[in-house]
C-alpha cells in the first residue's frame, strides 16, 4: 500500500515539476551587432533557478518579448536585465569578461 502513495507522489509532484520547463526554447540569441550577440540558455537558468521562472519572469523580463525594453551595459552594471543577478554575489558580474556572453 505504501508503494501506491509513492507512486501517486511522483506523478502529481515531481514529475509536473520535471517537465513543466519543457515547452520552451532552451537558446535565446539577443542580437548586438556592436558587441556581438549573447546566446542565452533557459534551460541552464532553470537548472541553477531550480525551475523557478519567476524569478526572472516578469519581475525582470517579460514573457512577451516585445514588452521588454532595451539595456545598455550601463544599465545591467547598476541591476537591470541580467545584472539583476549577474552582479559578481549571486552570478558573474556583467563588468568582467565580455566573452562570456558575447560572442563575436
Amino acid at each position: 500500500m505504501k508503494l501506491h502513495w509513492l507512486v501517486a507522489l511522483m506523478l502529481l509532484v515531481i514529475t509536473p515539476s520535471i517537465l513543466s520547463a519543457r515547452w520552451i526554447t532552451d537558446k535565446v540569441i539577443f542580437e548586438n551587432e556592436d558587441a556581438g550577440n549573447i546566446e542565452f540558455s533557459h534551460y541552464l537558468h532553470l537548472e541553477i533557478l531550480g525551475n523557478n521562472c519567476p524569478s526572472c519572469h516578469n519581475e525582470i523580463f517579460h514573457i512577451a518579448t516585445s514588452k521588454n525594453p532595451d539595456f545598455t551595459m550601463e544599465d545591467m552594471e547598476k541591476g537591470k536585465s541580467c545584472g539583476a543577478c549577474h552582479d559578481g554575489k549571486k552570478a558573474f558580474t556583467v563588468s568582467d569578461n565580455c566573452d562570456t556572453c558575447h560572442q563575436m
